[in-house]
């Protein structure tokens, strides 16, 4: 089906969770999730409904409003909506958008929500956005469960999908020139499963198949720093969602993103977000 020949909303799947309540013992808890396919005058606007909405759009284009502001959302972006406050969805009206969407409550997406600029930037880009599909898909599994097996599973799921926000934002996309250079494309990946692991110059070289001074000139072309800067940055990325997520101490967290060296740790995240791990915890409770 083309998008002219779309002319009434399909609801191709919706969801309700059926342990949705607030004491339930998981952080992540899925309210509700869906699949639809839409007319171009489908549209949602609201004041407030609980959670965080995040819509996947799967084809064609739409727009998110957030306050006041609107957000064009294309193929293979997530929009995170922080439902809130006063908000709205709709297609584009010439090539309307199918969507995967699923609705998330948890205290810590208010916090990280300020950590990733959410308000200011709530649209996001993949480097493997079938890893996004597949992930809300499984959502959709769990959600028709009922069970707190499911619900223990979904929490799986929704921190995994924050867990690929959070590497969106802290790598951006690769630009142009660097994007199609695949070794660069192989060396980001592997950063990404390993970037605790203890890397050097050499290695970094050796993955992506180019000498040193080259990789220097790609890193700073793809992101306008250094490997060793860029590498920092995302770990302390992630050192923020578990200072965030966990009550953890300080050097278990260091170890965790890859600092042997628990104030080498305290001296890089203070120089990067301006305060100490523990006052950042604080400030974020």
């Amino acid at each position: 089906m083309t998008q002219s020949e779309v002319c009434k909303t399909e609801i191709l799947r919706s969801y309700y969770s059926g342990l949705d309540s607030p004491t339930t013992p998981f952080n992540y808890r899925i309210l509700r999730a869906g699949h639809i396919r839409t007319a171009p005058e489908y549209r949602i606007s609201r004041n407030n409904v609980p959670g965080h909405e995040f819509i996947f759009c799967l084809e064609g284009a739409g727009h998110i409003r957030l306050h006041s502001k609107v957000h064009r959302v294309e193929k293979n972006m997530m929009a995170w909506l922080p439902v809130q406050v006063p908000h709205a969805h709709y297609p584009h009206p010439e090539k309307p958008w199918e969507i995967l969407w699923v609705r998330i409550e948890s205290a810590n997406l208010n916090q990280l929500l300020t950590i990733l600029s959410v308000e200011s930037e709530p649209v996001f880009r993949f480097a493997n956005p079938d890893e996004i599909r597949l992930l809300i898909e499984a959502c959709l599994t769990q959600i028709q469960q009922h069970s707190l097996l499911a619900a223990a599973a979904g929490e799986t799921l929704a921190a995994s999908l924050i867990e690929r926000l959070l590497q969106s934002r802290s790598t951006q996309l690769l630009e142009p020139q660097a994007a199609c250079h695949k070794g660069l494309a192989r060396l980001i990946k592997e950063i990404h499963l390993h970037y605790n692991d203890d890397w050097d110059v050499d290695r970094l070289s050796e993955i992506c198949g180019v000498s040193k001074s080259h990789l220097f000139r790609l890193f700073r072309s793809a992101f306008g720093q250094t490997p060793h800067t860029w590498l920092r940055s995302y770990r302390i990325a992630h050192a923020k969602r578990l200072l965030v997520e966990t009550d953890d101490p300080i050097a278990s967290v260091a170890h965790q993103v890859g600092y042997e060296d628990p104030l080498y740790f305290s001296r890089d995240f203070r120089k990067g977000v301006g305060r100490s791990p523990s006052e950042f915890r604080r400030s974020m409770r």
